[in-house]
């Protein structure tokens, strides 16, 4: 394109989203990794197999992805058995931004950005993912395992096999995306992570719950808008993990978590009656957890179809020195706000949590929590005692 911009097609790229792109791809890149230049797609469809990013480079397009359309510039894998699209295992200091990545559903366990390497404390990764879409990959969106010093900012990961984001690793910045329609969780891990801002993301219609934090510590989980999981919202467990420094599997306790600010909606979509997962919060075996100011509220599927849920507001076991306080749970849960299966340590607070279970009477309804309906089928005294006689109009 000009002495900055180093395009593909000049190396012989097609981007018909037919001819195997992969080595001029790898060419320009290599070029810009030898200086100063940024690679710079144009318009086109582009098949290629794994591309290793190399340090300090960008790669870029100018985002013109929708939330259910690919956009104009997108990647797509060459073969079926590649891991992923792009490596960024070695990638510090490297930025990606403005593709649409697509899987198209290929492979067994593809993800669209990988990292798997050793943690190490000798130099920060520093890799920026910035405005893509990462989708149909039959593995994880993004899978980031080792990271250290990650960011991940107004991007949407969605319709993904596995997690939206998986992360094993420490100090990540995950701000202002979307994680929709993941087949497991659409953002955490199931290892040892830590130091993490979570802020004023949409986790929405993801399979196994919205967000998993098994063994996770040091967390701010603050902003987000959480809807339709199919399980909890959120999930905060311990795990078992295998210590590379120990050489041995130890269970990891998740601790010093902040969930504030949150909105919660209409979570446990496909959980039985009851269950675990049956519920916006499921907490077990955690220390140190803040649970406060946020609002949550029982819905069915859009268009008022599907099961009301959860049943339960937040279940939480075996915790110490955890507090659950200021939030709102109007209507909360179907049958109980919180269900308190002790087994606790020390200090563990529950208390002005307000709000209510939904009338049985209302479960029938076709728009139970919008006052309108609710008074046309019958169910406003539940609304008028709620309001303690102030006017539904």
């Amino acid at each position: 394109m000009n002495d900055y911009f180093i395009n593909p097609k000049d190396f012989g790229a097609i981007g018909d989203g037919i001819h195997d792109d992969t080595e001029a791809i790898r060419a320009a890149i290599q070029k810009a990794s030898e200086g100063s230049g940024v690679v710079k797609f144009s318009f086109g469809t582009y098949r290629t197999d794994v591309i290793d990013v190399p340090q300090a480079v960008c790669i870029k397009s100018e985002p013109t992805w929708a939330f259910r359309t690919k956009g104009r510039t997108v990647l797509i894998p060459a073969k079926e058995e590649q891991n992923c699209i792009f490596d960024v295992s070695g990638a510090s200091g490297a930025t990606i931004s403005g593709l649409c990545i697509c899987g198209n559903g290929m492979g067994s366990n593809m993800h669209g950005i990988s990292m798997d390497r050793e943690r190490r404390r000798d130099e920060e990764h520093a890799v920026r993912i910035d405005t893509c879409q990462i989708r149909e990959f039959s593995g994880n969106g993004l899978n980031l395992i080792g990271a250290w010093a990650v960011s991940v900012r107004h991007s949407h990961s969605c319709h993904n096999g596995g997690y939206g984001l998986y992360l094993d690793g420490t100090d990540a910045f995950i701000v202002d995306n979307w994680f929709s329609g993941n087949k497991k969780a659409g953002f955490g891990g199931d290892t040892w992570n830590s130091a993490v801002n979570f802020t004023s993301n949409r986790v929405e219609w993801n399979g196994e719950c919205g967000i998993r934090l098994s063994g996770g510590m040091r967390y701010n989980i603050t902003g987000n808008y959480i809807d339709r999981s199919f399980g909890p919202a959120i999930i905060i467990e311990d795990a078992e993990n295998y210590h590379k420094r120990l050489h041995k599997t130890h269970t990891v306790m998740p601790y010093a978590i902040t969930v504030t600010g949150n909105t919660i909606v209409r979570s446990g979509k496909t959980a039985e009656d009851g269950s675990d997962g049956d519920c916006h919060i499921f907490m077990k075996r955690a220390a140190g957890i803040a649970i406060v100011g946020n609002t949550f509220n029982v819905w069915k599927d859009d268009g008022r179809n599907g099961r009301i849920s959860p049943h339960k507001g937040i279940i939480i076991e075996q915790c110490s020195h955890c507090v659950i306080a200021n939030n709102t749970m109007l209507p909360g849960a179907v049958k109980e706000l919180i269900e308190d299966r002790g087994g606790h340590g020390d200090q563990v607070i529950i208390k002005d949590n307000v709000g209510d279970t939904v009338p049985e009477r209302a479960w029938n309804c076709q728009d139970p929590f919008t006052p309108v309906h609710f008074m046309s089928e019958g169910g406003a005294p539940w609304f008028s005692e709620q309001l303690a006689g102030e006017s539904n109009d």
